[in-house]
């Protein structure tokens, strides 16, 4: 028998009303941790040869240096040169994304209980056209690229893992950070806090380009890929009244930490192993 358009209007209400529901926030870093690992499994079969992964990269800094933004030379080797500050761009690089990006969600969950459910939209559609950047346009870090600043390939075999080592070409490290700065403002505009949120993206800009990760072109479109998920958010969530905090700061702030702290246990331990 065929289902009749009320009941498909129904389930399609159903799912919507779903998507629009903030939940508490177990269940929302549930649901984050579940689009973390998605994004991180669905960019495997994607994964491109080294020599087309160069190939390309060196397409892109060749088109930054024709649009005068091929900054990163100079910056690489400003922060090469200075190997206590390398270690530490490296050592934020591989540990404090997730943890930051967990702990700051969180917060936002705890801050206002109407509009988050907008955010974690957001936060997921931002990772459907970076998937199809990744899909599209496989390129290696800067670090792999012969003849840039410390610039050589892998010597280690990097096939074979659950990550892909060629999806530079989007940089979610910074579009996220974006996308993050963007929601703190919106759920508080006259809060301080939240407007200082707007250093996030730009330090970890300065990270992934002083450590040779990315390019400023991969910011770009890693930023494009956020305001896309803010877009699409726009679009199923519609205007959100602003929400009422769910706990005292105190209790945000440490209920933040604890996300973080879980998200920086977790991440070491999948580096630890190598996955």
């Amino acid at each position: 028998m065929s289902e009749g358009p009320t009941t498909g209007a129904v389930r399609t209400g159903g799912a919507l009303a779903a998507i629009r529901r903030t939940h508490s926030l177990p269940v929302e870093m549930l649901l984050v941790t579940l689009v973390v690992a998605v994004w991180q499994l669905a960019r495997v079969p994607f994964e491109a040869s080294l020599d087309d992964a160069i190939a390309a990269s060196r397409d892109l800094f060749a088109l930054e240096r024709t649009l005068g933004i091929g900054v990163e030379p100079d910056i690489v080797r400003w922060v090469y040169a200075r190997p206590d500050l390398l270690a530490a761009a490296n050592w934020f690089y591989s540990h404090m994304d997730e943890t930051l990006v967990f702990g700051i969600l969180a917060a936002l969950r705890l801050v206002d209980d109407l509009r988050f459910a907008a955010i974690r939209t957001a936060f997921a559609l931002a990772h459907l056209p970076a998937i199809a950047v990744v899909a599209l346009y496989p390129s290696a870090p800067p670090r792999w690229i012969p003849g840039l600043p410390h610039g050589s390939p892998p010597v280690a075999d990097f096939t074979g893992d659950l990550r892909n080592s060629t999806a530079a070409a989007v940089s979610l490290h910074v579009g996220i950070p974006v996308l993050l700065a963007a929601a703190a403002i919106w759920v508080r505009p006259r809060a301080p806090l939240a407007w200082a949120t707007l250093l996030y993206p730009v330090l970890v800009l300065a990270v992934v380009i002083g450590t040779a990760n990315h390019f400023v072109l991969d910011a770009v479109i890693g930023a494009a890929c956020a305001a896309l998920g803010i877009a699409g958010a726009r679009l199923l969530h519609g205007d959100v009244p602003r929400g009422r905090a769910s706990a005292r700061p105190a209790t945000i702030a440490a209920l933040a930490l604890v996300a973080a702290a879980a998200a920086f246990a977790v991440n070491d331990l999948l580096l630890r192993l190598g996955a």
